[in-house]
């Protein structure tokens, strides 16, 4: 039987207090997407028509919308609970690294798991071709720059991990030996911009960095600045026609035509490495059970993060080697995490694959 407006009023209301029910459901656990994109996609997305943003809501209502505000609980099928991880840096650059202190770590403070570069070693990992030199500095090495990580801590409780990371900041935990001054890498890298307009401004180009992309010489000379001109024979294309063509340009530079109008200036710009405008941190979760590696990522690039964690591990040893890698990444523009090319993300996927163990197994 329907009933009235009256009969549902005094149904829904006592001692003059009014009343609402919900299903349970409602209040629980809200996958990633809905947290980002609060009402829901299914139900109301701005961005569609340009009226707005999909996560316009999420932000203004304060929900959970960056890696930072995430815990294992907070995601269907992860643990219930969340350890956390420390990266230790290497506050020197121009010594031998031959250890950490970590006798003052004993007790409550210890610790559960410790990664080092051996450990890397031990189950085969691989360093993406962006990241030149080790993710951790081995022992008997100088660190590769000021602040290389050189382990990772992992602590089953905040309270430990809090604490441990207090403990550190004297900047004496991490153990020096001989001084060997700062170490020289090959040259990174060297790139070329060629540009040949057409014959008016409304002409496409002959040839430019728009059209054939950025270009590098087949081999970089050790020196202070590149050498460009000399490879510019016996290099194979797309090099060899931007040298070509830049030699041309030298060329006509050099006749002294008073019919060319030459600018001479010096530029110089900043450089910077990729940088979090959010706290820079990651959540995972490797679900041994199934074999797949969960993550939750403040990253701008997430395609370019996931591709460099699967080649991470792609050829380490079970069981560290996932057979499924799942990483949930903030809406780009909605999140402001890391950008192309962030090591970051590598440290969170190590930090969940050496954590996992099955159950009831004991603690590496």
């Amino acid at each position: 039987m329907r009933p009235s407006r009256r009969e549902f009023v005094k149904w829904i209301t006592a001692s003059g207090i009014s009343l609402s029910l919900s299903r349970l459901g409602s209040a629980g656990v809200m996958s990633f997407d809905a947290h980002e994109t609060l009402p829901g996609r299914q139900n109301w997305n701005p961005a569609a028509r340009g009226a707005g943003r999909i996560d316009g809501v999420a932000k203004v209502t304060g929900a959970k919308l960056y890696a930072s505000d995430f815990r294992a609980a907070d995601l269907p099928g992860w643990p219930a609970t969340t350890s956390h991880a420390l990266l230790v840096r290497a506050p020197d650059a121009t010594r031998v690294y031959i250890g950490m202190d970590l006798a003052r770590l004993s007790g409550p403070l210890k610790p559960s798991v410790i990664v080092t570069a051996a450990d890397l070693d031990k189950i085969g990992t691989r360093v993406p071709e962006f990241y030149a030199g080790d993710l951790f500095c081995p022992l008997g090495k100088t660190p590769i720059y000021m602040g290389q990580p050189v382990a990772l801590l992992i602590f089953e409780k905040f309270d430990a991990f809090d604490r441990a990371r207090l403990a550190l900041r004297d900047g004496t935990f991490v153990k020096f030996g001989e001084e060997t001054g700062a170490v020289e890498m090959p040259d990174y890298g060297a790139f070329r911009f060629t540009r040949v307009a057409g014959a008016t401004p409304d002409a496409p180009d002959v040839y430019s960095p728009v059209l054939a992309g950025w270009v590098t010489p087949g081999r970089i000379q050790h020196s202070p600045l590149p050498v460009w001109s000399p490879f510019a024979k016996d290099t194979k294309l797309p090099y060899g026609k931007a040298a070509i063509l830049g030699e041309e340009i030298r060329g006509e530079l050099a006749e002294d035509n008073p019919k060319l109008l030459v600018l001479d200036r010096e530029f110089n710009t900043q450089s910077v490495d990729p940088m979090f405008l959010e706290p820079e941190s990651g959540l995972a979760w490797h679900d041994r059970k199934n074999n797949k590696l969960e993550l939750v990522l403040g990253v701008q690039s997430p395609y370019e993060a996931a591709e460099s964690i699967a080649f991470l591990l792609g050829k380490a040893r079970a069981p560290f080697r996932p057979a499924h890698i799942n990483a949930q990444c903030a809406y780009v523009g909605g999140g402001f995490g890391g950008r192309d090319h962030t090591p970051f993300v590598l440290y969170v996927a190590l930090a969940a694959v050496f954590f996992s163990r099955p159950p009831g197994a004991p603690r590496p």
